[in-house]
């Protein structure tokens, strides 16, 4: 990774606040954000990045720790854009996923807010068998997916519809399953991230 992207410092993620904002900084990039209209605006309007990081990354995190992860996420996007070509930005965010994935993972799965899963109910059905489903159904391509990076974290293209049409759900209850996937940092913006496909976490949820 030095000798590739030698802009890239490993202290941007030296600790759990900063490499969750780099993270999901790097999933909202990677997943939202279309490279050749978007980025130059949020270079341009100050405050924007940090607008759209912040509702994810308070999932997460309070207070000092909020601020730091924010911080680092806005630090990496500004030296992402002043050292990449737009044409490279799939890639760079790729390899930045793939070279530091062991790291992103441990912090994200030790920030899942599990207590947003558990006892929780979605049509007299368990939420945390109903979560297992999902992301064992993600995983196996039952639903359909957008654009996939190469660690293998996605962005789903119609969940709405198709919870409703698999799960035999009602559109209240697709609103509440969505929601918990929210709260808990298993799903946003339609994006689920490589470690919560991870099989041991998948079979964690009871």
């Amino acid at each position: 990774m030095k000798e590739t992207l030698p802009w890239f410092g490993k202290e941007w993620i030296d600790n759990d606040a900063k490499a969750l904002g780099v993270y999901i900084t790097l999933l909202i990039l990677r997943f939202k954000v279309r490279f050749s209209t978007d980025i130059p605006v949020l270079c341009r309007e100050e405050g924007l990045i940090e607008a759209r990081l912040r509702p994810y990354l308070a999932i997460f995190l309070k207070d000092e720790r909020l601020r730091e992860a924010i911080d680092a996420g806005k630090k990496f996007f500004t030296a992402l854009a002043e050292h990449t070509p737009f044409h490279e930005y799939k890639w760079v965010l790729d390899t930045i996923e793939m070279d530091f994935y062991e790291v992103f993972k441990e912090v994200y799965l030790r920030h899942v807010n599990r207590e947003e899963i558990a006892g929780k109910k979605i049509s007299e059905r368990d939420a945390p068998l109903l979560i297992r489903r999902f992301l064992s159904d993600v995983s196996s391509t039952r639903f359909s997916k957008g654009k996939i990076s190469s660690a293998g974290s996605s962005i789903l293209l119609t969940p709405f519809s198709e919870l409703m049409e698999l799960y035999g759900l009602s559109e209240e209850d697709v609103r509440r399953f969505m929601e918990i996937l929210r709260l808990s940092g298993i799903m946003f913006l339609d994006i689920i991230p490589a470690p919560v496909l991870e099989k041991e976490f998948i079979e964690s949820l009871v």
